[in-house]
């Protein structure tokens, strides 16, 4: 049995006093969920001010629902489950409007040896925010909450109700529309394959989810490193990853943070459930 990791132990504290009635126990259990929360909903809906009602909308039903919570599924894919119906009200109501992505994914200034990388990695973040506004929605969901926000095949195949299986065909479809759709960025002089090529993004999608023999994947690796538009092809699959894994710093901006405390004091206060 996998041992929790010190921070699964302090949320699930957190929840149990939450549902118990613990007012500052809640509030901190909004703080945790809320950024990520509103990453998935500026990214499905394409829009800062219905990702905030996304993200208002979402820590409300938390609210009412937490004392329903019992723990059968993970508190993300639970979370991420309201958070999927938030979205999906919002973008029925505005489908025939064109998507606004006035927002980016953030710089990470930690990550940035030099200026030369620091600007590399900036141009990366803001071709990563095209390439997801880009993708179609199924697509991008899955690569939010598997490759953004870390959730695993099984959590990710919870919040949208399918079987990881599936889950797990079209995280490995949604990696190659990234790849591709970052193609100019990250491999501005690919060579064509050749015609006896594996498909190594397929591949490697798979041995990033560990279904992937140990057989297959020397055989892979083995191509690879002889074949230079299949390395460089899967250089761009992690570059791409990476700057995924990287978004996962964005914070919720202070405004909003301070708008969503302030709708959410009342119900904070009283202990009454929100309607």
């Amino acid at each position: 049995m996998p041992v929790a990791s010190p921070e699964d132990a302090e949320l699930s504290a957190l929840i149990a006093r939450a549902r118990a009635g613990d007012k500052a126990a809640l509030e901190a259990v909004l703080g945790q969920i809320a950024p990520a929360i509103h990453r998935f909903g500026l990214r499905m809906c394409k829009n800062v001010h219905d990702a905030e009602d996304v993200l208002q909308d979402t820590l409300l039903n938390v609210v009412n629902h937490l004392t329903d919570f019992e723990g059968r599924s993970s508190l993300s894919s639970w979370v991420f489950a309201l958070t999927r119906s938030a979205c999906a009200r919002k973008r029925r109501g505005l489908k025939n409007q064109p998507p606004v992505s006035d927002e980016r994914l953030p710089d990470n200034p930690d990550q940035a040896p030099n200026p030369e990388a620091r600007v590399a990695e900036q141009e990366l973040a803001r071709a990563l925010s095209q390439a997801l506004d880009g993708l179609p929605d199924d697509y991008r969901e899955v690569i939010l909450l598997r490759d953004v926000e870390g959730l695993s095949a099984p959590e990710a195949a919870s919040s949208i109700g399918i079987s990881v299986m599936a889950l797990k065909s079209r995280l490995h479809r949604a990696r190659e529309a990234l790849r591709n759709a970052l193609r100019p960025l990250l491999e501005p002089s690919a060579l064509p394959n050749a015609s006896g090529c594996p498909d190594v993004i397929a591949l490697w999608s798979q041995k990033l989810e560990g279904d992937l023999s140990q057989l297959d994947c020397s055989v892979m690796e083995k191509h690879i490193a002889g074949c230079a538009s299949c390395s460089a092809a899967c250089d761009a699959l992690k570059q791409a990853l990476l700057a995924c894994q990287n978004a996962r710093a964005e914070a919720v901006p202070p405004d909003i943070q301070a708008r969503i405390k302030a709708a959410m004091k009342p119900w904070l206060d009283s202990g009454t459930p929100a309607r």
